[in-house]
């Protein structure tokens, strides 16, 4: 299949007597946007900014990673392009963002991996700017992480999603570029040490 044929409302199954909610061998649960807005908003004024955005990277590269598993598992696609390409549409699915790839190349021979894309109406974004001003670097922490998990499980090694736009800036929309620690140089270091234990726990 292709990235675009995936239709996540074949796959959810709801089950109103156990009370539980699956996509496949996963449990989702469904809360309101404004609920880890407000959740998100009380960890930066608890434990600071820092802390929160290290906390939301590592649950985001959770969700890709297993959203991954669950793709490669039960779906057969035409091509690791076209599973790669399907990271961006469950996560449109999930009503996270809206992705749009611009651009993909990965050669792991070459250690090679370049992925960029836009997002529109990212919740993150719309989130931080309810209870912040506009910030002074990417704060689409959990969409970010995402990125980075679903394209390590595939890669096979790290690989970093940071967004060179976004809308929690002030820009119209958001962007993610994602490539090797190594093609990154120091602007990878500050997240490969928030995912390192993630990695070695893998």
């Amino acid at each position: 299949m292709k990235a675009l044929d995936f239709n996540l409302e074949n796959d959810i199954h709801f089950d109103f007597k156990k009370g539980q909610t699956t996509f496949k061998d996963s449990r989702l649960v469904i809360f309101d946007a404004n609920s880890i807005g407000l959740l998100r908003q009380n960890l930066i004024e608890e434990i600071g900014f820092e802390k929160a955005k290290a906390f939301f990277l590592k649950f985001g590269y959770q969700n890709g990673y297993a959203d991954f598993v669950q793709m490669k598992i039960n779906y057969s696609f035409e091509s690791e392009m076209e599973l790669l390409s399907s990271g961006p549409v469950i996560h449109t699915w999930e009503g996270i963002v809206s992705a749009q790839p611009t651009e993909i190349h990965f050669d792991r021979a070459k250690d090679e991996f370049f992925f960029t894309g836009n997002w529109f109406n990212s919740y993150e974004a719309e989130q931080h700017l309810s209870f912040n001003k506009k910030a002074d670097e990417p704060i689409c922490w959990s969409l970010m992480g995402y990125a980075t998990g679903w394209c390590s499980a595939l890669f096979g090694k790290l690989v970093i999603a940071i967004e060179p736009i976004c809308q929690g800036k002030g820009d119209s929309h958001c962007a993610w570029k994602i490539q090797t620690p190594q093609a990154w140089g120091d602007a990878a270091e500050p997240y490969r040490k928030i995912y390192f234990d993630l990695i070695a726990g893998k």
